[in-house]
């Protein structure tokens, strides 16, 4: 059974780049455009791996990941945030909780090789 990959991001255009790339790598994916609309899709989604932005209008990436932490941790669920930010400090405090970042632009087979070690 194909592995679910929650994409949370308001820029369309990726979301659709990311849709070709995932889908053609065998994954299925599901789509949010904040922190809210992803908040309320994980109450019947269970996905595999979570690629975020942090920059979102209503409930950024920062704001989600805090939301969901505990389901995060409890579920074993991964987390990529994709950002166009340069390194903030508390980067750190995320990556210490496991997340991983990707800087935007990013390559996508860069970025799909850190799906699969994520979900091995």
């Amino acid at each position: 059974m194909p592995k679910t990959v929650l994409v949370i991001d308001d820029d369309v255009g990726l979301q659709q780049m990311l849709e070709l790339a995932l889908r053609e790598a065998g994954y299925e994916v599901a789509f949010a455009s904040d922190g809210e609309e992803a908040l309320a899709l994980l109450e019947t989604l269970r996905p595999d791996l979570i690629l975020c932005d942090i920059m979102m209008p209503e409930m950024d990436g920062v704001q989600f990941f805090g939301a969901i932490r505990e389901r995060l941790r409890y579920e074993g669920i991964p987390i990529i945030v994709l950002t166009a930010l340069g390194r903030r400090a508390w980067f750190a405090d995320l990556e210490a909780e496991g997340v991983v970042f990707v800087q935007k632009p990013f390559n996508v087979e860069h970025l799909l090789h850190l799906i699969r070690l994520a979900l091995a």
